[in-house]
């Protein structure tokens, strides 16, 4: 193992690889994961993502995220941050509070936007932004955004959940 790098930074390698792999290769995030994790050749039984969606769930599989509803999406997703268990439960009940895993969400006083609650939503990539703005209100790319977010700022959705509960934000 090179000096330096980690469990945690072979990890965020691997799952970066998964990344650049389902893009290239136009395949589903969530499928390619579910396949690494289960020992399965990543290809087998993945199908390509369409190249955008309008089905009902505001989710975007050009992304290369499975479509489901954004809290779906959400708990796929937060596997890939080794995120499960109490800390799925975390998140859940965060983004419950905060958005109800509303895409569009918006808070009227603050501005705060999408199913994180970004403030200025301009910290998420445009897709993520009201449509408005130029954005797409995308489920998965805000799911992708809060979850990086909550791992830089807090390290898990428990320490992000304990910031909500005790400053009634996060």
């Amino acid at each position: 193992m090179a000096k330096g790098i980690d469990g945690p930074g072979l990890a965020m390698m691997g799952v970066g690889a998964i990344l650049v792999y389902a893009g290239a290769k136009g395949y589903s995030l969530l499928a390619l994961a579910q396949n690494a994790v289960k020992g399965h050749p990543l290809h087998e039984g993945v199908a390509m993502s369409p190249l955008s969606s309008d089905d009902a769930t505001g989710v975007d599989s050009g992304l290369g995220v499975a479509a489901g509803s954004p809290r779906e999406v959400g708990k796929s997703t937060a596997v890939l941050f080794g995120w499960s268990g109490a800390d799925w439960d975390a998140l859940d009940k965060l983004w419950t509070r905060e958005s109800g895993w509303n895409p569009k969400a918006e808070n009227k006083s603050s501005g705060a936007y999408g199913i994180p609650q970004a403030l200025p939503y301009t910290k998420m990539p445009k897709s993520a932004w009201p449509e408005r703005y130029g954005g797409q209100s995308d489920a998965a790319t805000q799911i992708q955004w809060g979850l990086s977010y909550i791992k830089g700022r807090y390290g898990t959705p428990r320490m992000a959940w304990a910031h909500e509960t005790s400053n009634g934000w996060y």
